[in-house]
């Protein structure tokens, strides 16, 4: 779902946050990016319009987003903070050769819980399902 700038201006704002034009173009890089971007892809978007903003301005925003709930964020081991413009409850398909993802929703995914023994000192924050396969278009890509 992509906002246009006006309804990207109105989250902002009903979020607390100082409305830039900087601020709308990350928001907007986000949402209009189909497989959840990481920050260097957030910032390669921004900075064709305005290449004067840094990496770190692009990253503190996108935390700042993340903190106050306008975008959500996936984080795998080993690999980027990906950001994810959908913040309700659903899950991912996550390629394992190219690193795309792909949310899906399933009702029998959303009331998993881990064993209370395995989070008795954890406080779990969110529970979401990460599929790992192999996406259509690398399905039809030998595989060299």
């Amino acid at each position: 779902m992509n906002r246009e700038s006006g309804r990207a201006e109105e989250i902002l704002r009903d979020h607390g946050m100082k409305v830039t034009p900087q601020r709308m173009a990350i928001l907007q890089a986000v949402e209009g990016h189909r497989s959840h971007p990481d920050v260097d892809e957030v910032y390669r978007i921004v900075s064709r319009r305005y290449p004067n903003i840094s990496r770190d301005t692009v990253y503190r925003t996108l935390s700042m987003m993340e903190e106050k709930r306008i975008i959500g964020s996936i984080l795998f081991v080993g690999n980027a903070k990906r950001y994810d413009p959908v913040t309700a409850l659903h899950h991912h398909l996550v390629c394992i050769r190219c690193r795309s993802i792909s949310d899906f929703e399933e009702k029998k995914f959303d009331h998993l819980a881990p064993p209370s023994s395995s989070v008795e000192k954890f406080k779990v924050m969110r529970t979401t399902v990460h599929v790992e396969g192999i996406c259509e278009a690398c399905q039809g890509r030998s595989r060299v």
